[in-house]
């Protein structure tokens, strides 16, 4: 039996300067295995510092030797109308910044790719390009291959899922879905999947995950992965963000803890591979 294993899963928000809040919530949490979404890092020097949040985790995480940063796109604004229950939601980063995935652990990575379920690797300016949403915006699965003991491996594969403003799914999150399974069968090793999925429980697209990994937001009667300052507080059920994980994953403890580090909630595994 391989040592109990820490991981945490969080969408760190884009859009908040939160950079002191991380920094202390990741310092303070000594896990093995990090797996972010919407993590940001410079393209131009003088983007605004406070949206920045790479480098802040790796000051936070340095006793995590590898990592794998995905870009997902880049740009130095965002306009949306009627998102994120604003009539008009506007950011200015002050530079060009890209932002994405992003994985670091203790343990060896040794393989490392993005898989674009949506468009591709972009630099967006004219936001009337995905005005209608959920329109073309790129999204992608970042899949990470890790020694974690001995000749023991792991995939992970850290998602940040299509959006959709009901979190309904569409056509396109099912297909996303299936491709995010085809992904972890592609190895005989156990796989973990987690991220903020944008999608709640009893979708189709979620139920396709279910059909062939367990999910610990079910098994742990998980109500909210969102606080109650979001849109969907109402919702009887506002989970969005999963972890997933294969047969071979013994999970000792799962906990989604209520904080205000982001304006999605961190969630907390603790596990070891048969």
């Amino acid at each position: 039996m391989s040592k109990l294993i820490k991981l945490l899963s969080l969408n760190i928000s884009l859009f908040d300067a939160n950079n002191e809040k991380l920094f202390h919530f990741l310092d303070q949490l000594n896990t093995d295995i990090v797996c972010l979404q919407e993590v940001t890092r410079k393209v131009d020097d003088f983007a605004f510092d406070s949206f920045i949040s790479k480098q802040v985790i790796d000051k936070a995480t340095k006793q995590l030797n590898h990592s794998y940063y995905a870009p997902n796109w880049a740009l130095k604004d965002f306009r949306q109308n009627n998102f994120h229950g604003k009539k008009l939601f506007s950011h200015e980063f002050g530079g060009v910044i890209e932002y994405g995935n992003y994985v670091k652990s203790k343990f060896e990575i040794i393989r490392g790719k993005s898989i674009f379920v949506q468009q591709h690797f972009s630099y967006v300016t004219d936001w009337e390009w995905i005005e209608n949403h959920p329109g073309e915006e790129p999204r992608m699965v970042q899949v990470v291959d890790m020694i974690i003991d001995g000749n023991q491996k792991l995939r992970i594969l850290n998602y940040h899922g299509i959006w959709s403003k009901d979190k309904r799914g569409t056509l396109r999150t099912e297909l996303a879905c299936q491709r995010l399974v085809q992904l972890a069968s592609e190895v005989s090793f156990p796989t973990i999947m987690c991220g903020d999925f944008n999608l709640f429980p009893e979708t189709k697209s979620i139920r396709i995950l279910k059909e062939n990994f367990r999910s610990l937001v079910d098994e742990y009667h998980i109500q909210y992965t969102r606080p109650k300052s979001n849109e969907l507080s109402g919702v009887k059920h506002n989970v969005v963000d999963y972890i997933f994980v294969s047969k071979e994953i013994e999970v000792q403890k799962f906990e989604v803890i209520d904080s205000d580090v982001s304006d999605h909630f961190p969630l907390i595994m603790e596990f070891e591979v048969k």
